[in-house]
Order: structure tokens, then C-alpha cells, then sequence
């Protein structure tokens, strides 16, 4: 397949850094590597319950949407981030020791259809430690996983998928698209099976085994206080869940690839283009098609949702046949026989991922055919919803008790359009999409909202950069001078593939999408890293954000701006610990030793010694004395200063 490659800016990736900062960005690219080689790997905990890893599992989990949401323990992560650095990581340690996950919350969610999605939410305790396995099995997996395999990968999304999709339809010419549904897949996953497959990918530390298998087994409290022990299936909401659900599904992956795109040929001259001499996919297909019966077929993955496209009605009632078959047999997940179907793109739409695809005419080629290319569409589904949600949010604003109130809904309604526009914005026809939902909202804000009189202009300037583009609209009114934006002003944007080479776990991939922090020597990140402050106050929150304020102030100094000596520097609390216990990254600021007894100085003469040893200028003077006032002490004036 031809593909469009997208061009990914040289940009900080979050998960990358955090590697960074707790040095795991080395072990992690040799697991790769050594996965890649088809090693086996038989002593995983070691690294998994290493201070770095622990640390680093902290870090990526903190700011999680969910880690404020409390498991059947009550425990979230606000009590965690309180614990010393030390007391932390031994917690962890002694868990993995005996490791007995606590009982896991089972959340019904309310879909969109009217049915009900089973979301379980594991303890905090057991989410950090399935956080510490996740790290270090990902790359092992990523270097065994199917390349058109796009959910829950790092450097892959939903755009790479129906990128992959038009691909197909545009210039594989693939006309039919083969649908299997499984039926409630996170339900359904057998263990022994998934235990096997892990098995297989070189995962063989057996005491890591024996923790997975009692994570799959951990008993679930229902919304009604009972408690089952499941024997299948992997609870959605868990972190683990994604991975080892890409686990059981690559097996699929793979045996559908195997059946046409890496097939082998018999004879090495038939991956040879005899004119150039020079190995050739495309040349290896031709002799595929010429020289024997195999069906030819390309799978797109997302998760659980797949597309398996092939040419004609005739492969894909074998293939349909055969992966539903397969699945049943190999894997025993059960088919949905209401969504599981076969669709001729020329004649009917296929919903993916929100999106509906078909082929449409458009022109005629060179010789005069007609020409069919992928158009594509919100899907009616989504649409329905999209419209729901921003009508909610209308109602919510014509409720607003106040005008702070009012503004406050006018910004969560702006957000959602420029979230819906950011997903669907790779649709073809996104525009032809969301206009009619455009005109719908157009009414229900005349309607609603006409007490507080919309008007098409505004006196005041918007700086918010997110909203500036919607400001040509002609559809954008204003309201108390806020502008609320339009659903229907969007334009399309090419979906792209991610650019060949881009790779989390090597060297030369990282380049491609993320630019390493050269704002200090990584040496004094490290030694930060290993000298945490230790004294009874300072918790593993504090030590964290340490690091990160440590790059983000170059590592200066924030009042005096000069360079800071890692055994002489202080990370001060602007608002006294002892009042507050916040060790939140906003309320720390790292300074000299003696700018921070200053801060904290109340007696005359130390304040005039130590301003004649730092001789502060005015502005210098201004940031001292705004840490002065947060922390209740009395601003040094000039008179002072001189």
C-alpha cells in the first residue's frame, strides 16, 4: 500500500521525558531490541520492581484522569502523594513480594445505544503496580505486534487507522470489507488462552505470570454489593487491560497477514523484479496473483474493531467464514451475528470508528474507467450524539445562575466543538456532516439562549489561540462578548499514516517525534533523581515535582536567575507546608540556599547580612519579596535593601 506519511513535529512527547527523568529510556530500548532478536525474557521483576520504574509508574499515573477516582478501597491518588519517597516504593515492593490484588469496583456505564458498558476500576495500589508491569512489557510486545494494529499503541492513533482504511479502498481498489464483531470481547477473553499467548511472546518470568493471572482473577464488587470471582476476560477501566488485550487479538493479526500480505513465495526470484533486479513487494504480489489461489486481504485493527478488505464477493464469503471460525475455534470469543457482516463499499457505507466509509465515483482514469475513491462521513450514530451533548451544554448555559457561570459553560461548549473537530476533522466530508447539526443547534441557541441577546460582533479581544480561527465565521455569536463557536466551521484534513521509522523504543525513532531535553546537562537530572530530599516532610509528590521544576527554571535560580549548585539549592514551598500540605508542582520553586533563608528571615540583622551576600537588584528584590508575603513575612524595602 501506497502510504500518505505524516510529518511529526520534533516536540516534547510527556512519556518519553518521564522516562527520561527517571532514566529507564536505556532498559526499556534494550527490552525492545532483545524482543526483536526473539529472546526470551526470564527475570522481568527485577526490573519492574526497580526504584526507577516504581518512580517512573508514579509519575505516569498521577495527572490520569482517573487517578482521582477511588477504587472499592476508597484509596485515590491524593493519599498516595503524601507518602515519603522511601515509604512509597517499599509499599510497592512488599506488594509485589506476596502480590494479592484488593477487590476491583465494577462502574456501569451508560452507552450512547441505551446499553450498558461493565467498567472495572482496580484499587490505586493495584493500578500502580499493573502501571510498573505495563512499562516494561510494552516494548517487549510493540517489537511482536502487527504494524496495521493501531489501538492503545504508543505513536498510533485513530487517524493512522482510517488513514490505513482509505488506503486500501484507493489504491488496493479493495471493494468488499469483511466485518466480524466480537461479542462483549473484554468480557469474553480467555485466560489460559491469553496466558499462552504471553507465553509465547517471550514473557516467561514465572512470577510475573503468577501476578498477571491473579490480576485477571482479582473478585469484583457489583453495583449491588455482591461478589463474583470472574474466569474470563479482562475488566475494561484496568491499565493492563489495552496490552493484553492487543496480546490476545495479534495472534489474529498475524494469521490474517500470513494468509496474503507476508506470505512467503516458494522461490526467492519471485520477491526479484526481473527489470530491476530489486526486491519488490508489489512484484512478489503480482507472482502471488499469477501463480496461486490465495485470497488477497489486508486487516485495519483498532482494538477490538476490525476491517478485513478484500476484492471480491467471492473472498470475502470464504474470509468471513473462515475468521469467524477462527476466533470461535482458536480463541473462543463469540461472534455478534446482528453486526457481523460483509459490505460492497460501492453500494453501502461501513461505520469505523466513528466514521462511515464508502466508494464513490470520481472521474475516470486514463483509459476511461471509472474511477471510485473513499469518501468519508461522521457517522449517523455519532452525529446523534454530538448533537445530544452540545444541547445539554446550551440548556446548562441557560441555567447559568451567573454571568461568571454563564462564560464558565460558554468555554466547556467551545472545548467540545474544538474536540469534536480535532477527531472527525480527517472525515472527507466532515463539513456536510456537521452543518446539519449547525442549523439544529442554531435553533435551540435562538431559542434558549435569546435573554441574553446573541450578537454576531464583539467590543472585546479574544487572545485564547484555540478560538481565534472560529472568529471569521460568520456562524460565531456572541454572547456578554464571548463568542460561542460554530459545530459547522470546519475544514477537512488529510488522515495520515505515522512517518516510516517512528518508534518509542529506539534511538533513531525517538528523533522522529520527540526532542530531548536540553535545557540542563541530563547528568544533574540524574543526580536529583538519585538524591532525593529524605527528611520527614518530603514526600514522593515533592521529590517528583522537584525534578520537573529543576528543567523548567533551566536550572536556575527563580529569584536571583543565576545558576544553582545541586548541594546548596532548596525547593521552598510558596505557601508555608506546615498551613497548606500542598507539595503541588505550583505551590514549589527551586532557589539558593540563601535566597530561601532570606524568604524565611525575620530578625534584622540576618536580613541585612544576607542581602549584603546576595546584593540583589530591583527585580530580584521584587520576586524575593513576593515569596516574603505568601509565606506571612514583612517586604524588605529599598531603604532595607541599601
Amino acid at each position: 500500500m501506497k502510504e500518505n506519511y505524516k510529518k511529526i513535529p520534533r516536540m516534547k512527547n510527556t512519556r518519553l521525558r518521564h522516562a527520561e527523568y527517571y532514566g529507564m529510556t536505556e532498559k526499556l530500548d534494550k527490552l525492545f531490541a532483545e524482543s526483536e532478536e526473539n529472546k526470551k525474557f526470564t527475570n522481568l521483576m527485577s526490573i519492574i520492581t526497580s526504584n526507577d520504574n516504581i518512580l517512573l509508574a508514579y509519575r505516569n499515573i498521577k495527572r490520569n484522569n482517573g487517578s482521582a477516582t477511588a477504587g472499592e478501597d476508597k484509596v485515590t491518588i491524593n493519599d498516595i502523594e503524601k507518602l515519603s519517597t522511601n515509604d512509597f516504593i517499599a509499599i510497592v515492593k512488599k506488594r509485589f513480594v506476596h502480590y494479592n490484588p484488593r477487590k476491583v469496583k465494577r462502574v456501569e456505564i451508560p452507552k450512547p445505544n441505551g446499553k450498558i458498558r461493565p467498567l472495572g476500576i482496580p484499587s490505586m495500589w493495584d493500578r500502580i503496580a499493573q502501571q510498573c508491569i505495563l512499562q516494561v512489557l510494552e516494548p517487549i510486545c510493540e517489537a511482536k505486534f502487527y504494524k496495521y494494529s493501531f489501538g492503545f499503541r504508543p505513536t498510533k492513533s485513530a487517524e493512522n487507522a482510517i488513514s490505513a482504511c482509505a488506503g486500501r479502498i484507493n489504491n488496493n481498489k479493495m471493494q468488499y470489507v469483511v466485518d466480524v464483531d466480537i461479542q462483549g470481547f473484554f468480557d469474553e477473553v480467555k485466560h489460559s488462552k491469553l496466558m499462552q499467548q504471553i507465553w509465547t511472546m517471550g514473557i516467561r518470568d514465572k512470577q510475573l505470570l503468577v501476578i498477571i493471572r491473579k490480576m485477571l482473577k482479582a473478585p469484583v464488587v457489583l453495583p449491588d454489593g455482591k461478589i463474583v470471582y470472574p474466569t474470563k476476560g479482562t475488566p475494561q477501566g484496568g491499565i493492563l487491560s489495552p496490552l493484553l488485550a492487543n496480546i490476545n487479538l495479534n495472534e489474529f493479526d498475524w494469521w490474517i497477514a500470513n494468509q496474503w500480505e507476508s506470505k512467503k513465495c516458494r522461490n526467492i526470484n519471485d520477491y526479484l523484479n526481473k527489470k530491476t533486479g530489486l526486491y519488490s513487494h508489489q512484484y512478489r504480489y503480482n507472482q502471488l496473483r499469477k501463480t496461486s489461489k490465495l485470497k488477497e486481504m489486508y486487516i485495519v485493527r483498532y482494538a477490538d474493531d476490525f476491517k478485513i478488505f478484500t476484492t471480491t464477493r467471492s473472498n470475502a464469503d470464504k474470509i468471513f467464514m473462515a475468521s469467524r471460525m477462527w476466533l470461535e475455534e482458536r480463541l473462543n470469543l463469540p461472534i455478534s451475528e446482528e453486526k457481523s457482516q460483509i459490505t460492497n463499499l460501492k453500494k453501502k457505507s461501513s461505520e469505523f470508528l466513528g466514521f462511515e466509509l464508502k466508494m464513490e465515483r470520481k472521474g475516470t482514469d486514463r483509459s476511461g474507467r471509472k474511477k471510485f475513491v473513499c469518501q468519508s462521513y461522521i457517522a449517523e450514530k455519532a452525529r446523534t450524539r454530538i448533537k445530544k451533548q452540545l444541547k445539554d451544554q446550551i440548556k446548562l448555559m441557560q441555567k447559568a445562575p451567573s454571568g461568571t457561570e454563564l462564560i464558565k459553560n460558554v468555554q466547556i461548549y467551545n472545548s467540545m466543538v474544538i474536540g469534536i473537530h480535532n477527531y472527525y476533522q480527517i472525515a472527507t466530508q466532515v463539513n456536510d456532516s456537521l452543518m446539519p447539526v449547525q442549523y439544529q443547534l442554531t435553533l435551540v441557541k435562538r431559542n434558549r439562549l435569546k435573554q441574553f441577546s446573541l450578537r454576531k460582533t464583539s467590543n472585546y479581544s479574544i487572545k485564547d489561540k484555540g478560538i481565534k480561527p472560529y472568529l471569521k465565521s460568520k456562524m460565531t455569536r456572541y454572547i456578554n462578548g464571548y463568542p460561542i463557536i460554530p459545530i459547522g466551521f470546519v475544514k477537512t484534513k488529510n488522515a495520515l499514516m505515522p512517518k516510516n521509522g517512528v518508534n518509542k523504543f529506539t534511538k533513531e525513532g525517538r528523533e522522529l517525534m520527540h526532542q530531548e531535553q536540553k535545557a540542563v546537562p541530563d547528568w544533574k537530572v540524574q543526580w536529583i533523581r538519585k538524591h532525593p530530599v529524605a527528611n520527614g516532610r518530603a514526600t514522593v509528590e515533592f521529590n517528583d515535582n522537584r525534578i520537573s521544576l529543576f528543567i523548567a527554571q533551566n536550572g536556575m535560580c527563580a529569584v536571583t536567575g543565576e545558576e544553582l549548585i545541586l548541594t546548596e539549592m532548596d525547593c521552598h514551598h510558596k505557601t508555608l507546608w506546615s498551613v497548606t500540605k500542598d507539595d503541588s508542582y505550583s505551590n514549589l520553586v527551586l532557589i539558593t540556599r540563601d535566597v530561601h533563608r532570606l524568604v524565611h528571615s525575620t530578625e534584622n540583622d540576618i536580613i541585612q547580612k544576607y542581602i549584603r551576600i546576595l546584593n540583589l537588584n530591583k527585580e530580584q528584590l521584587g520576586k524575593l519579596n513576593k515569596l516574603r508575603l505568601l509565606v506571612g513575612n514583612k517586604v524588605i524595602a529599598n531603604g532595607d535593601y541599601k
